[in-house]
C-alpha cells in the first residue's frame, strides 16, 4: 500500500539499528483546534531538517492539515498506507512514512524536503478514539509503533487533533517532552490548564511516562496593540505565568496560510519572512542547533 512515486523514492533510508541515538520525541497539543499546531510542527520540523536534523512529522488529525502542509492531498493516494491503516491493523507504520513535499505532490515543479519525512494521516482518524477504545494497552499504541523508527531518526514531532482525547492520551505516553501551542486569548490561554492537568493524570496513571509540559508556544502574536489590545494583554500573561516554558512568540503573518495554500513550509515559500525567522528562533530554544558548526 504504498506510493509508486514518480518525482521521489518514496522509503526513507535505514540506518543499522543502534547506530543512531534515539529520537527526541515531542507532541504539539492543544484541547483545541486552530490553535497553530499544525503549523508549529511542520515549520519547526522543517528548520529542524535544515540543520540536519533526520526529522519525522507523526500525523494525527482527521483534518490531515501536516500531510497537506507537506504536499500530499489524501484523495490524491488512495493507496498509500495511513496512520488510519496502521490503526485498522492492515498496514505496518513504516508503510505510512514518506518524504515531505516543498510542494503539491505530483506537480513536476515539486521537490521533496531533505531530512523531512512525515507518516501520513487520514480523514477516517475521526472515528480512531471508537477503534482505540477496546484495544488492550490502548494509551500505548504510538508508542509501540515509534519505537520501531526511533533509532532512524533525530527528531520525531506528533501533531495532534485538536482535543484532549484518546489519540492526545496517546501522543503524550509517547513523548519527552510536550509543548502547549496557543494562540494569544483568554479562552486560548484557559487551555494551558487543562493540558497540564491532563498530563499529571497521565503521568500518575501510568508508570514509565515522562512526558511534562516542556514548552508553551504562543503563535498569531501581535507586533503592537493596534492589532488587538486583547491579544497584547493575554500576550503579557502567558509571558509572565510561563516564564520559564515560553518559547520565542511566533508573529501574526499573512504568509502562514499562503504558505498552507501552497502546500509547503515557510521556509520554501518566504525564508527571509518574519515567521520563517520566527521558528527558526523556535526549533533554536528547543536545543537544535545547526549540526557541524
Amino acid at each position: 500500500m504504498s506510493v509508486n512515486f514518480q518525482l521521489i523514492p518514496h522509503s526513507y533510508a535505514l540506518v543499522e539499528r543502534g547506530t543512531r541515538d534515539l529520537a527526541r520525541i515531542i507532541a504539539f497539543v492543544n484541547q483545541s483546534g486552530g490553535a497553530g499546531k499544525t503549523t508549529s510542527v511542520v515549520n519547526v520540523g522543517a528548520s529542524a531538517a535544515a540543520y540536519g536534523y533526520k526529522t519525522l512529522i507523526i500525523g494525527l488529525d482527521a483534518q490531515c492539515d501536516a500531510s497537506v502542509f507537506c504536499g500530499y492531498e489524501p484523495q490524491d493516494m488512495p493507496e498509500q498506507a495511513t496512520m488510519y491503516d496502521v490503526l485498522l491493523g492492515v498496514a505496518q507504520f513504516e508503510d505510512t512514512i514518506v518524504p515531505a513535499l516543498a510542494g503539491k505532490y505530483g506537480d513536476p515543479a515539486t521537490k521533496p524536503i531533505e531530512n523531512l519525512f512525515i507518516a501520513l494521516e487520514s480523514p477516517d482518524l475521526e472515528d480512531a478514539e471508537q477503534i482505540l477504545g477496546p484495544k488492550t494497552g490502548r494509551e500505548f499504541w504510538l508508542r509501540s509503533l515509534i519505537e520501531r523508527v526511533r533509532d532512524q531518526f533525530d527528531v520525531i514531532l506528533i501533531d495532534c487533533p485538536g482535543n484532549l482525547g484518546l489519540l492526545v492520551v496517546n501522543a503524550i505516553c509517547a513523548s519527552d517532552e510536550v509543548v502547549g501551542a496557543v494562540k494569544p486569548g483568554w479562552k486560548e490561554l484557559r487551555a494551558l490548564t487543562r493540558i497540564e492537568q491532563k498530563i499529571d493524570q497521565i503521568t500518575s496513571a501510568f508508570g514509565g511516562v515522562k512526558a511534562h509540559l516542556a514548552h508553551v508556544l504562543v503563535v498569531d502574536a501581535p507586533t503592537h496593540r493596534s492589532q488587538g489590545a486583547v491579544y497584547d494583554d493575554s500576550k503579557r500573561e502567558v509571558a509572565a505565568a510561563y516564564e520559564q516554558e515560553l518559547l520565542p512568540m511566533v508573529r501574526r503573518s499573512p504568509r502562514i496560510p499562503e504558505a498552507y495554500a501552497a502546500r509547503k513550509a515557510l521556509l520554501f515559500f518566504d525564508r527571509a519572512g518574519e515567521a520563517t525567522q520566527d521558528y527558526f528562533e523556535v526549533t533554536k530554544a528547543l536545543g537544535f542547533r545547526r549540526l557541524g558548526r
